[in-house]
């Protein structure tokens, strides 16, 4: 009875995920890398690394996913490939609030991201946000997508703030995340950032299907990720081009303008320099703001305690762009361009007049971002969409009419071509249809088939016209000349066979020898558990003294060889038993195997 208790009770799968969850869970299991795990004790501690050649097995996510693991939390490291993305925001992070959550959605919204989940990660409250696809995507390329695209936008992507998962690593294995579903767990509501289901109060098989739920639910398609990358280049290269336009003087040109006509804000000076550039004053514009912002542009801080003034001016300048400096215009919706121009003057030409910047501090970036984004209380609460130039209707209509007309006139001299039987080529068809080459190259449906028909029927009846081969007749030539086909020389033939003798040869001296290992490993496990289930039928309620502890260190002999890591636990747990009922009857046990026991 006794060697009875001390054995440790198996995960019993079925009572915890019974077999009509068994589709949910093979989707849920697989969704993580096995190999090169994360874990950290109940009893708390940090993150420590499973050794390499140990693999996590489908039992150990499933005890954790069931908040029944007896010793450890679990977490995995990327794949080659996964098929979701997290975003991870500590509890301390500047992120950690609904106008850092908002400005994260707003960004991958914005890049071609449109579905999330929202996760409460531990009871320490940091967030998890699940970006799920239907495809794998390669996790390196996934990392350097989502790094590029919130650092371009002024996000602290670092440690305690915004961390990106799956995160590879260049010379190491990466960073490890924490698995989903274990004690702690939470789904949030994103509008109140509440709690709105905590895992506490389900049972594993509701939790489990709640959250693939989540999955199919709101999978971003493959051709997402491909926006988000093509995103990500478009802003890279923009910010690329203002960088090189800060630094490089402007030619003079002159631009008319076509705004309206304004009531003048500003002295006369100023209201005349603006009417030079523009003609006309623009409607909003600040004239005496704006030659401050030009020459904050173009000669930077010229003192101390300029820093605000020249954002604000900045800000203003660019906001109605420069016509005879040809800087355009980044109005409403253009505040990311607006901020990085603003932040290469600031950072190239402060000329050592503010400390702030020059020592990189986060406040004196903010301020740049506060000053693009000021709006007049009259657009305060709208979305701000940035100018788009429309298509009247009508040109819409003309052009589809005219597409049309080609389309017929196309179809017409298909089948003019079809009735009498004559081949043709695209210079043909423009010049019985009279639309441009161009035009005839966009509706290849509508003549290519003909034309190929036309020319196949061509060569079947005339081949010696068309095809300059040895031996070829039509039916008015003259007989085709004798002339036998070519057979390979013996030899070369006799070579290619022995060459792919040789090539299954190897084939199958591999494949047999994989089949041997195979089978070697499968017998060893197999003999392994049998040598450890006779042990383990001795009755020790009745052993002395001297067979416990033979047979502790046999046991621990097997555990040194054990094939899994279940096994080595189980195992352990085992032993662990049987030294304390040594001791219980004041025998002590000292093994070199203990630490093998405590770092499982």
């Amino acid at each position: 009875m006794a060697g009875t208790e001390a054995t440790p009770s198996r995960f019993q799968r079925a009572k915890f995920f019974p077999p009509r969850t068994d589709e949910a869970a093979t989707t849920y299991l697989s969704l993580f890398h096995r190999h090169a795990y994360i874990y950290r004790p109940l009893s708390g501690g940090g993150w420590l690394s499973a050794k390499d050649d140990w693999k996590l097995t489908d039992t150990e996510i499933l005890k954790a996913t069931a908040c029944v693991h007896p010793k450890f939390y679990l977490g995995t490291r990327a794949g080659k490939a996964s098929k979701y993305a997290v975003l991870d925001i500590d509890t301390g992070s500047q992120y950690h609030t609904k106008a850092g959550y908002d400005k994260i959605v707003s960004l991958l919204e914005k890049a071609g991201i449109e579905e999330h989940n929202l996760y409460r990660s531990s009871y320490s409250g940091g967030w998890h946000i699940y970006i799920f696809f239907d495809a794998p995507v390669s996790s390196r390329d996934l990392y350097r997508q989502f790094h590029q695209l919130f650092t371009l936008h002024d996000f602290e992507v670092t440690k305690g703030q915004l961390e990106i998962f799956p995160n590879p690593g260049v010379k190491s294995l990466g960073q490890g995340l924490r698995l989903p579903l274990q004690p702690g767990f939470a789904w949030l509501a994103p509008h109140s950032l509440v709690v709105r289901e905590d895992r506490d109060e389900l049972s594993p098989e509701q939790a489990l299907l709640q959250f693939v739920r989540d999955i199919e639910c709101s999978e971003n398609p493959y051709h997402h990720f491909h926006r988000l990358r093509a995103f990500v280049e478009r802003t890279a290269a923009t910010r690329e081009v203002i960088v090189a336009k800060v630094a490089t003087p402007k030619p003079l040109g002159q631009v008319l303008s076509i705004r309206p006509d304004a009531n003048p804000v500003g002295n006369p000076d100023a209201l005349d320099d603006v009417k030079k550039v523009f003609g006309k004053v623009p409607k909003g514009m600040n004239c005496d703001t704006w030659i401050k912002g030009r020459h904050y542009y173009q000669n930077g801080l010229t003192g101390p305690g300029q820093r605000a003034e020249a954002l604000f001016s900045l800000s203003h300048y660019l906001f109605y762009g420069d016509p005879e400096n040809l800087i355009r215009s980044y109005g409403y919706g253009a505040e990311d361009e607006r901020k990085w121009i603003i932040d290469e003057v600031i950072k190239t030409k402060h000329h050592g007049q503010s400390k702030d910047i020059a020592a990189g501090r986060q406040d004196a970036l903010k301020q740049i971002e506060r000053a693009v984004n000021w709006l007049p209380p009259e657009r305060r609460g709208q979305k701000q969409e940035k100018y788009e130039p429309v298509v009247p209707i009508s040109w819409v209509r003309n052009n589809a009419n005219r597409a049309s007309k080609a389309q017929k006139k196309i179809i017409a001299a298909v089948e003019d071509f079809k009735d009498a039987g004559t081949p043709f080529s695209t210079r043909d068809l423009t010049l019985k249809c009279g639309v441009s080459s161009r035009t005839i190259a966009k509706y290849p449906d509508l003549w290519k088939p003909a034309m190929e028909a036309l020319r196949s029927g061509c060569l079947e009846t005339a081949l010696h016209e068309y095809n300059a081969v040895e031996g070829a007749a039509s039916q008015e030539s003259l007989p085709p000349s004798a002339i036998q086909a070519k057979i390979m020389p013996p030899g070369r033939l006799a070579a290619r066979r022995i060459l792919y003798e040789l090539k299954m040869r190897d084939a199958r001296e591999t494949r047999k020898y994989s089949e041997a290992a195979h089978r070697s490993e499968k017998g060893s496990q197999e003999r392994w558990r049998d040598r450890v289930g006779v042990l383990m039928e001795k009755d020790v309620s009745a052993a002395s003294e001297r067979e416990l502890r033979i047979l502790i260190n046999l046991l621990a002999r097997e555990v040194i060889i054990a094939p899994t890591e279940e096994e080595c636990v189980w195992l352990s747990g085992y032993i662990s038993g049987l030294k304390e009922r040594a001791l219980s009857q004041g025998q002590a046990v000292q093994l070199s195997i203990d630490r093998i026991a405590s770092a499982s």
